[in-house]
């Protein structure tokens, strides 16, 4: 069982358990159906219902964003499809994506000499999150200043980290540079503010709930740069002149999609993705506290929680297909995701 299977399976028991009731939850038959953060009345008047209502929210962001990412998949293999003689493009994204890669591995295997390979040429995608977004969304949840909210960037500050550098910082002339105060670029975690963006995800100091939406809302609003490709070939190497070019068409058009998608869906959505899910398995280690605060509430934030662990496996999925296939696809054409 891979580490997310068992983080799914705990979180699913934990929050059936933290649901307590057996049979149908009122207002959702069978404690099933979809989650809306808005459906339960003023549950969120409360402390803990306001941030239970967060981890809610973050929920629906979560899934909402992994399912986009993976719609973009879909359509990039669609469109490499046409230059590669594939016309079947029903199914799901891992059949639809499978069959571009066998045909792009077949396009290059009848194009090019056995052993050779392309010279692709790409710069990195880039994911950038506003750390200081994140700190404002926690805030906000845990009915705080955003300046009493701690928040890290972890990868590497492309702006200026004020603040601590646990890592290599790059100081900017005249500022000295320092590690306990870097003043400059970081590469590493940045525990101070950094501006220009962080290039791998915020990491932010709250409770669960507001850690979870705090980090979800800045993954799913981090912007991703698509990367520029160039790509070359000897001469020498060539069999099929057809065959080639028709692969070198389709991977221009799919592969900075897929590096673009693979940089986030195995970055800071990732990231959050685990947040998320440990975030559930606290929830559910709050028990009948947590449900008696609840009040008239309570039955029907339970059937809530039993939709979050419904969406939970899909999630799960979507991103373990989307990583394989960017990888499997880029793969075909000689490259990494």
């Amino acid at each position: 069982m891979t580490k997310r299977s068992l983080i799914a399976t705990a979180l699913t028991i934990g929050l059936l358990g933290l649901a307590g009731c057996p049979g149908k939850v009122p207002g959702f038959p069978g404690g099933s159906g979809k989650v809306d953060p808005n459906t339960c009345g003023n549950y969120a008047a409360s402390d803990a219902g306001r941030k239970l209502k967060a981890f809610l929210e973050a929920t629906v962001q979560l899934e909402a964003a992994v399912k986009n990412t993976e719609n973009y998949l879909l359509d990039t293999c669609k469109m490499m499809a046409p230059d590669l003689g594939v016309t079947d493009t029903s199914g799901n994204t891992k059949e639809v994506c499978m069959r571009v890669r066998d045909a792009l591995a077949d396009h290059m295997k009848l194009g090019i000499k056995a052993e050779s390979k392309l010279d692709l040429k790409y710069t990195p995608a880039v994911c950038e999150v506003n750390v200081e977004a994140a700190a404002s969304a926690a805030a906000e949840c845990e009915a705080k200043g955003s300046a009493d909210i701690g928040v890290k960037c972890e990868g590497s500050c492309s702006g200026t980290c004020s603040g601590a550098c646990e890592g290599t910082c790059d100081g900017k002339a005249g500022t000295g540079g320092s590690s306990a105060d870097c003043n400059g670029h970081c590469e590493g975690t940045c525990g101070g503010s950094c501006s220009g963006g962080c290039d791998g995800h915020a990491d932010v100091d709250a409770s669960a709930s507001c850690k979870a939406k705090a980090e979800v809302s800045a993954s799913v609003e981090a912007k991703c740069t698509e990367p520029e490709l160039e790509v070359a070939w000897k001469n020498e190497v060539v069999l099929d002149e057809s065959k080639l070019q028709a692969a070198v068409a389709a991977i221009k058009k799919g592969l900075p999609r897929i590096f673009m998608v693979s940089a986030k869906i195995g970055g800071p959505m990732m990231a959050a993705f685990k947040t998320w899910a440990k975030a559930g398995t606290e929830l559910s280690g709050a028990g009948r506290d947590l449900y008696n605060s609840l009040g008239d509430q309570a039955m029907c934030v339970s059937g809530q929680i039993s939709a979050a662990v419904g969406m939970l496996t899909n999630i799960q999925l979507s991103i373990d297909v989307q990583i394989e296939v960017s990888a499997s696809v880029s793969g075909s054409a000689g490259a990494g995701a």
